[in-house]
Order: structure tokens, then sequence, then C-alpha cells
């Protein structure tokens, strides 16, 4: 009888955490934002192809496009290597361009 009662309190603790991560989770879609794509909570940085560090606040004036890539995947490598010259080549003449890229991998 009593295992019962705690297996009761516990799924019913278990069902509402699971809401609670949920209401997180579309709260975080309501609020999305560059800025709160690329911040976490080691740093407010991303890393250039260079693997400069660079401020994210310094996008703030900028246009930017986010790369999303899976470098298993041998098309995606491809691209990157030709996204990298054309950045270099668009960069030089526009100074509010970046690129950003997202890897896939986890």
């Amino acid at each position: 009888m009593l295992l019962c009662k705690v297996f009761k309190v516990l799924s019913t603790f278990a069902l509402a955490k699971i809401q609670e991560l949920k209401d997180l989770e579309e709260e975080a879609k309501r609020n999305q934002s560059l800025k709160s794509l690329l911040l976490s909570p080691s740093g407010d940085f991303v890393l250039s192809y260079y693997k400069n560090k660079i401020d994210v606040f310094e996008f703030k004036s900028k246009m930017v496009r986010l790369y999303f890539s899976l470098s298993s995947y041998e098309r995606c490598t491809n691209f990157t290597f030709g996204l990298a010259e054309f950045y270099d080549k668009v960069r030089s003449d526009e100074e509010s361009f970046e690129i950003v890229m997202i890897p896939l991998e986890e």
C-alpha cells in the first residue's frame, strides 16, 4: 500500500516536471532572437573560421546568415570550404555581413 502511494506521488511529480519543461520550451520558442540562439552559459562569443573569438554583440548592426552544417556529410563539408572562400570575398567589400556556422553534431 505504501509503495502504491509513493509511486502515485512520484508519477504526479514526474508529470508536473514534464509539463514545466514543456512550458519552458514553449516560452523559449516565443522569445527567440539571434542573441538567444547564439549565447550560451559558457560564453557570449562565437568562433570565427580562423578560430578567433567574436563577441555576439558585434552582430547587432550586421546582416547575419546562419549556416547549419553536418561535417560528417561530404556535401556539407565541400560546401563549407566554398562558403569560406565566398565569405572572404564578400567580407572584404561588405563589413556588415556575417555568416555563423552552427554544427549539427552533438
